[in-house]
């Protein structure tokens, strides 16, 4: 192995940032192999304890139904492993000629777990989807989103790893970043009045710390890593700029007035401040869904209409806004009154 693909593997996911002697043993263990246009590297529902990284050229990875995902050296995405379960889910078949770098699986287990560990080894999920950036796309926000501004959005992520019991935001604090779990699984906690609940499990796929970032307000929990993982963050000005923007669409009280009346499709006004504050202030033909309700009750809203949503600032509305277009609603946020 030469000295010019050992510096490219040290832009991969996870050799970059590891120690020079943790790296060299790995690679030790490792080897590169070439493929010509048209080969196949793995098979779907194969066993293989062997981890795959592409150093140049292409493949198509195809999923049960010969769906293929492209993937080219030197896309952000092709910095991660191409399919490191075992059993594959995917089938991997070269479109040109290709390098392909290939390291046992439990040395990059033991290099995750910080130096030969054998239970932080053991934590984390050989199992876990890491093809972040394909679950994220297949949001329902990525619809709002130009194709140009993508590729801008997936450069500017970040790649910094955790180990299990370390704690990524905490409740109370100022929002900075935006997360996408790669690989690992963290939970979700609230604590009020005394008393601590959990609130979700999150796995290698999911995202968190947005609500902050869109109502501009402090973190709403705690997120703690249940295991050894690495996380994809996004600062929050290019959250701002790339996601957060194109998704949230205000429109005045006249154009709400007039989607209502052209009923197709059904417009409602969704105001989500607490019950207490729309009762001195209601809009008229409003429902009320308080915002720290609106996850709870989205399923029983109606998937084909169109809502707008309200508050007295327009923090809560961006937040309630930003929620239903991820669940694939279609949301606009009501422009505040002046002055508010």
């Amino acid at each position: 192995m030469n000295a010019e693909d050992k510096e490219l593997i040290k832009t991969l996911t996870p050799f970059s940032g590891v120690s020079e002697s943790d790296l060299n043993s790995a690679l030790g263990q490792a080897k590169i192999v070439e493929y010509t246009k048209g080969k196949m590297i793995f098979k779907r529902a194969e066993q293989d304890d062997q981890v795959y990284w592409l150093l140049s050229g292409a493949v198509d990875l195809l999923d049960e139904n010969f769906e293929a995902k492209s993937r080219k050296a030197g896309e952000v995405v092709t910095k991660s492993p191409l399919d490191h379960n075992s059993p594959h889910r995917l089938t991997a078949v070269t479109t040109e000629d290709t390098r392909v770098l290939i390291c046992p699986g439990p040395t990059i287990a033991i290099l995750m777990g910080e130096g030969g560990d054998a239970s932080v080894a053991e934590d984390i999920d050989d199992d876990e989807g890491i093809d972040w950036m394909s679950t994220l796309l297949s949001s329902p926000l990525f619809e709002f989103i130009p194709p140009a501004n993508i590729q801008t959005l997936f450069s500017k992520f970040e790649e910094i790893r955790y180990k299990s019991g370390d704690v990524v935001i905490t409740q109370g604090e100022t929002g900075d970043y935006f997360y996408v779990i790669q690989a690992g699984r963290a939970k979700v906690e609230r604590s009020a009045g005394g008393k601590t609940a959990v609130l979700a499990e999150l796995k290698a796929g999911d995202n968190f710390g947005q609500d902050a970032l869109v109502s501009d307000t402090p973190r709403n929990a705690t997120v703690t890593m249940t295991s050894s993982g690495t996380l994809m963050r996004l600062s929050e000005p290019d959250f701002q700029s790339l996601l957060m923007n194109p998704v949230i669409e205000t429109v005045t009280l006249d154009e709400v007035r007039e989607m209502v009346e052209q009923g197709d499709p059904k417009t409602y006004i969704l105001d989500v401040r607490t019950p207490k504050e729309v009762e001195s202030d209601k809009i008229p033909g409003s429902l009320n869904v308080p915002l720290q309700l609106l996850r709870k009750n989205m399923k029983k809203l109606k998937e084909e209409a169109v809502y707008i949503v309200a508050c007295d600032g327009g923090r809560r509305s961006a937040l309630g806004a930003y929620q239903l277009n991820e669940e694939g609603f279609t949301a606009y946020v009501l422009e505040p009154k002046s002055g508010d």
